[in-house]
């Protein structure tokens, strides 16, 4: 009876890890937080805000300037704009063939201190139209003097700023 008792605890136990596996995995892949890493010319700040609050923050500015967004998932510390023509001003179609002025802009969040958050934004341009290849590899980082940098350095400006004032 005992070797009875302790074998269904056994299996129970089993039984409960492979859900508690297949749970934890299913959230994992349900997420939009790109599995990239920013590229090296990001710019990055902290601010004392929780990620998820500098992101649904940073939502508002973008929704400010006039830039649609993308995806927002605050819980997941990630928010990226659709693709936008800083020359016309407007969101535009990811195969848009000016490549100078179309750009996408995109934040990570994650803490860093109690209270405060690493908050990384990128802005990045195509580097070629290839829809045979994924998106990431044909992206590339805007220059510096580039006016969507100006507006990315603006941007986590206001989001260091009191939004009340």
């Amino acid at each position: 009876m005992l070797r009875s008792v302790h074998l269904r605890s056994v299996k129970q136990a089993l039984s409960a890890l492979g859900i508690l596996a297949l749970f934890t995995m299913a959230c994992g892949a349900g997420g939009v937080r790109p599995r990239f890493e920013p590229f090296p010319q990001a710019i990055s700040d902290t601010f004392p805000l929780l990620p998820d609050s500098a992101i649904v923050r940073i939502g508002e500015i973008l929704a400010a300037e006039g830039i649609e967004i993308q995806h927002i998932r605050p819980v997941e510390g990630y928010v990226e704009s659709k693709w936008f023509d800083v020359g016309a001003w407007r969101a535009v179609s990811a195969t848009s063939l000016n490549t100078d002025s179309v750009v996408r802009f995109r934040f990570w969040s994650d803490p860093a201190t109690p209270g405060g958050s690493l908050v990384v934004g990128e802005v990045v341009r195509h580097r070629v139209i290839d829809p045979s290849q994924p998106e990431r590899e044909t992206e590339q980082s805007v220059p510096p003097d580039h006016p969507a940098t100006e507006l990315l350095q603006r941007m986590l400006a206001a989001l260091g700023s009191d939004p009340e004032g």
